[in-house]
């Protein structure tokens, strides 16, 4: 099998990559959880659930992050609980339960 491995002329000879989706984009954030600085790194989409979930309960966003780290499983790394806590409180919402288990 030969592989075509010349350069494209122009634009139009190059593959249409417009269907391709973006990568999610990753931001990092400082928290302080328990009176020490936490970073985490989470999609975009992420901090903006996180966001919606705090105001909807009245709470500032490191509370809520501290809530979420305080009531974690042990060995789970922050990240992830957080990630799994946003969606099973959308699943909750969607589904017409309140019960949340990050």
């Amino acid at each position: 099998m030969k592989l075509d491995r010349r350069i494209p002329r122009s634009l139009d000879e190059m593959a249409d990559l417009s269907s391709l989706a973006a990568p999610p984009a990753v931001v990092t954030r400082s928290l302080m959880i328990g009176g020490r600085r936490a970073s985490l790194r989470l999609e975009a989409t992420i901090w903006d659930g996180l966001k919606d979930i705090a105001k909807s309960q009245g709470k500032s966003l490191e509370a809520l992050c501290a809530d979420i780290h305080d009531g974690r499983t042990e060995g789970i790394p922050f990240a992830t609980s957080v990630r799994v806590y946003v969606l099973n409180h959308f699943r909750g919402t969607a589904a017409g339960t309140t019960t949340l288990v990050a």
